[in-house]
């Protein structure tokens, strides 16, 4: 936690120093309209949706793809283990979703009631569509199917509830937390519960490396349409954002989010690098240690992209 806040705290002050040196912290200190405690409750919610639907990812784009695995390969890849990940997701997304209120309370001198939504519909829903995927997570080890089909309902109305009632910036941010949890979430499932769990078990090495082999062509049409549908939605919030080119260099705004789009193109980057030269080699004997090396080099800067976006968030959108 104490990197985490470190890392925000860094880029919080790297805009301060790049930017227009105004707002409450003077030269150095935080742009204006940042607060660590709001940012930390977005990365919680957006690490809660990592794992959530990555977990849903994981069983219906990538284990379901995979043929004619063996008995040893299913025990593996049992589903309860992706599960186990679904429910610490649910619970990271349930408090992070109340933070809001709670942080709103505190700073209006309001109990958490009067601070709670006037229309406070939308709010329950997510909490109610949470329950369930919760409930179906929990199902998954009494009835895989049953349990799956449950979660993968609660976690897809609760990220897309902005589609039928918020307004277009919220509709395309839903569906671009959707494309961005689906590609690098599901990578960090498939990394923690299939490379991982493949790499330490008893299984011989080049049957050991064509499982890994198999997982990962199972995922690269998921992340693919994934990263496709990222970058559209990507640009749509910036374009509904940014108003003008010049508020890239001239606000805090944008030039958190031109750290962020660093950080991702090296995502895309390193994607790109696995997807074009990696995969095509995995198969023989030790090449699931090159993927599982590359995979977590990827994984760290999408965290950085996290951190980067619970910054911009914070921040008020050029006026």
């Amino acid at each position: 936690m104490t990197n985490i806040v470190h890392a925000l705290a860094a880029i919080a002050q790297a805009v301060q120093q790049i930017g227009p040196p105004v707002g409450p912290g003077g030269p150095g200190g935080p742009p204006p309209g940042f607060s660590f405690t709001e940012a930390f409750v977005q990365l919680v919610q957006f690490v809660g949706y990592f794992l959530a639907i990555g977990a849903v990812g994981f069983r219906y784009g990538i284990v379901r793809r995979v043929r004619g695995m063996t008995e040893d390969a299913r025990n593996i890849l049992r589903p309860d283990n992706a599960a186990l990940l679904g429910i610490l997701g649910i619970l990271l997304l349930a408090p992070s979703f109340l933070g809001g209120p709670y942080l709103a309370s505190i700073t209006e001198h309001k109990t958490f009631a009067e601070a709670l939504p006037k229309n406070p519909r939308p709010l329950e829903f997510k909490l109610a569509v949470l329950g369930l995927a919760l409930i179906g997570f929990l199902l998954v080890r009494l009835n895989a199917t049953l349990g799956w089909m449950i979660a993968a309902v609660g976690v897809l109305f609760a990220v897309l509830q902005p589609l039928y009632t918020g307004r277009l910036a919220g509709k395309v941010n839903a569906v671009h937390i959707l494309a961005a949890s689906t590609w690098l979430g599901t990578l960090l499932v498939l990394a923690i519960v299939g490379i991982r769990g493949v790499i330490r078990s008893a299984t011989a090495g080049r049957e050991r490396a064509q499982l890994v082999a198999d997982l990962i062509n199972s995922f690269s049409p998921l992340a693919l349409t994934a990263a496709t549908i990222l970058a559209l939605t990507g640009l749509t919030t910036a374009w509904l954002h940014l108003k003008r080119i010049s508020a890239l260099y001239t606000t805090s705004y944008g030039i958190t989010l031109l750290i962020k789009l660093f950080f991702v193109l090296i995502v895309v980057l390193l994607g790109a690098w696995n997807w074009r030269r990696v995969r095509p080699s995995l198969g023989p004997e030790g090449s699931e240690f090159a993927i599982r090396r590359s995979a977590r080099l990827e994984l760290t800067f999408a965290a950085l992209v996290l951190i980067a976006t619970s910054v911009l968030v914070t921040l008020p959108s050029p006026r």
